[in-house]
């Protein structure tokens, strides 16, 4: 099978440029976007809270991003052991069932991971997200 194929890069300093400068950018940027759904998520979970713990629904927090070698972490927390309670349940007579409103949160949050890290990436590539 015969043909002809041809490829060429018009200017490979500037690819190169570009490259350097994504490389300088992407921690940043993969930080900054980890922190936003980190805070989606805890939005998502203060509107699972049942109805009339509009206070409650307020106290959930999201720590800063941290790095441990190559892994990106963020902690989202309520400080009411209450909101404990409406997460998890509680055991026993006249115990509540969980409503686990952070892990279902994470799940939908989980689940649109590859999309939304696409987006960030896609937007990192064309030079988008520069200067925020």
């Amino acid at each position: 099978m015969g043909g002809i194929a041809a490829w060429r890069l018009d200017d490979p300093d500037q690819l190169l440029r570009k490259l350097r400068e994504l490389e300088k950018r992407a921690p940043v940027e993969l930080e900054r976007h980890l922190l936003e759904q980190a805070e989606a998520a805890a939005r998502s979970a203060a509107a699972r809270m049942p109805p009339g713990s509009s206070e409650l629904a307020k106290g959930w927090r999201v720590g800063p991003v941290k790095r441990a070698s190559r892994v990106l972490s963020v902690e989202i927390s309520h400080p009411a052991p209450e909101a404990a309670r409406l997460e998890y349940g509680t055991e026993g007579e006249g115990g509540q069932r969980g409503r686990f409103m952070l892990a279902l949160a994470l799940a939908e949050l989980e689940r649109d991971w590859p999309r939304r890290l696409e987006s960030v990436l896609e937007t990192l590539f064309s030079g988008k997200g520069a200067g925020r």
